[in-house]
């Protein structure tokens, strides 16, 4: 379609370029200001010829186009021109843009304390319980690296100049307590043990943590590799990680605990979820349902009541009574009083390794289910794999039932009273106690007769292992 030379003079009035006209055409070609294109526009007349490809390739050139042509445009372009098309700001030629570089920052091997906020809508779900993660470091540990700027890449207009990228800028940071820098200015180390902290464009490791009152939304949950100290309570629903230990001046709720040193605490109502893991000791007040699993002992001043324990050393309640609940000691156990006059259920399983225990029961329940399975297919193929996988499990339940535990002590002593309704699960006897027993005692395996023995207390010092071998010399003697 042929058309008059009207559109072509708007675009040479609205886009700087350069035009070239002929008898039959007029070609305007314009070259953005940033180098990265070359647009063209064509407008046929009423009389003479219309533009060839050279005549295209012509222009291009005198325009100072050079670099980025695109060959299929240029083709479709000029075919068109050719057939008196109107042609209005065509691509033809693409230049490649610089690539800025990238500012220098801080690689982090341990990530520095971290402050949630909400960002945007008010209403964001936002747990404002997690307020402070704190990453810890020791001393010569590496904390970050500071990634040096990079320059960028140059890109090329279309008229084959070169195109200059912005370079990085280098890092601003200060540095603060407990740090060096190194290599050449680009690593961070840590001088002492403490927690990460970035705040204000400072970084610094801090190397102590105490909470002066609660730990609550203020405060937040807090995640420490090191001893923490609480001088108030641990509130509902919060939780503390220590590594090297921790100390609660006041009381725990309904919170997930946990320490890889000793635990003190005044005392824990756990409402039923409220858990400790701990790799040391715990010493309380008195603990009230929640569920614990210990690598030390777990003593209790008061009282325990309702709760889960599975420890690797002993429990020991001083002066009241361990009600309710199940526990499992590796050395043994020592309550004034077990059970209560309510006849509360309180199972006590000593001188096993919980997580044996647990072990066993998975094994149990897969060779019950090896059971059944062979009783129910008819494929002789099957059944001698399940007969072999059948073998394997009982090796492995034999080998747990076999094994010895120098830390092993299954006692338990009563001070005051053992009620009915416990069950004691002592060796190999599980023996429930119908009727109450008035202490001082030690209850232990008679390996001789079976059943339990309950015999005048003796300390968890003293092995039960030792005063079941005097009962077997005496019982050979006579």
């Amino acid at each position: 379609m042929m058309g008059d030379a009207s559109s072509g003079e708007e675009v040479k009035e609205s886009i700087p370029g350069k035009e070239f006209k002929k008898l039959g055409y007029s070609l305007f070609i314009a070259v953005a200001a940033d180098k990265l294109d070359c647009r063209c526009s064509y407008v046929p007349r009423q009389q003479g010829a219309m533009m060839t490809r050279d005549e295209l390739n012509g222009y291009l050139a005198a325009a100072g186009v050079k670099e980025g042509l695109d060959e299929d445009a240029v083709t479709t372009f000029a075919v068109n021109a050719a057939a008196g098309q109107s042609l209005s700001n065509v691509v033809v030629a693409t230049g490649t843009p610089a690539v800025n570089g990238i500012d220098a920052w801080l690689s982090y091997t341990a990530q520095p304390s971290v402050l949630v906020q909400a960002e945007g809508d008010d209403d964001a779900d936002i747990d404002l319980h997690q307020v402070q993660t704190f990453i810890n470091v020791d001393a010569g540990d590496e904390i970050a690296r500071i990634v040096p700027p990079k320059p960028g890449v140059s890109g090329r207009g279309v008229t084959g100049e070169t195109l200059p990228a912005q370079p990085g800028k280098p890092l601003s940071l200060k540095i603060g307590k407990n740090i060096t820098i190194e290599d050449n200015g680009e690593r961070l180390a840590a001088t002492a043990a403490g927690r990460v902290c970035l705040a204000s464009g400072e970084i610094s490791v801090e190397e102590e943590y105490v909470v002066s009152g609660d730990v609550n939304f203020r405060v937040g949950s807090i995640v420490f590799n090191g001893v923490v100290e609480v001088r108030g309570d641990v509130l509902d629903d919060f939780s503390v990680s220590a590594t090297k230990g921790l100390r609660v001046n006041g009381n725990i709720g309904n919170c997930t605990i946990t320490s890889g040193g000793d635990i003190t605490l005044c005392g824990m109502d756990g409402q039923g979820k409220g858990s400790i893991v701990c790799g040391g000791s715990i010493r309380a007040q008195f603990l009230h349902d929640c569920t614990i699993e210990c690598a030390g002992d777990v003593i209790v001043e008061v009282e325990m009541h309702n709760c889960t324990v599975r420890t690797l050393g002993r429990i020991v309640v001083n002066k009241g009574a361990i009600a309710g609940g199940s526990c499992i000691a590796l050395g043994g156990i020592e309550a004034k009083k077990i059970g209560s006059l309510a006849s509360v259920r309180t199972k006590l399983t000593v001188g096993v390794d919980y997580r044996d225990a647990e072990e066993l029961e998975r094994l149990m329940d897969e060779l019950a289910d090896n059971h059944q399975k062979i009783g129910q297919t008819s494929s002789l193929k099957e059944i001698e794999e399940l007969r072999q996988t059948r073998a394997t499990l009982t090796d492995r339940v034999m080998a747990l039932r076999s094994k010895v535990d120098e830390r092993a002590n299954p006692k338990v002593n009563v001070k005051g009273t053992l009620y009915d309704n416990t069950l004691l699960v002592i060796g190999s006897q599980n023996e429930e106690v119908k009727d109450p027993h008035d202490g001082p005692l030690s209850a232990s395996e008679n390996t001789i007769e079976g059943g339990l023995r309950y015999l005048s207390l003796t300390s968890l010092d003293v092995k039960a292992a030792d005063i079941e071998k005097a009962f077997i010399l005496e019982y050979q003697k006579g």
